[in-house]
C-alpha cells in the first residue's frame, strides 16, 4: 500500500493478519501497528501493508 493511503485509525491487512494503524511516519515510510493477537505495537514498512479492511 502507498504511504499516502495509510492513516491512523484505519484497520488494515498485513501478511501476519489484521492490524490497527496507530501512527504513520511518511518521511521514513514506517507504520506503527497494533495487531489483534499481540499486546505490544509493532513497526513495519508501509509496503508490508497489503490493503485496508473493507468498511474502514
Amino acid at each position: 500500500m502507498e504511504i499516502h493511503e495509510i492513516r491512523p485509525g484505519m484497520t488494515c491487512l498485513t501478511r501476519e493478519g489484521t492490524a490497527y494503524v496507530l501512527e504513520v511516519d511518511r518521511q521514513s515510510l514506517l507504520v506503527l501497528l497494533q495487531r489483534e493477537d499481540e499486546t505490544i505495537p509493532v513497526q513495519v514498512r508501509s509496503d508490508d501493508i497489503l490493503g485496508p479492511i473493507a468498511g474502514d
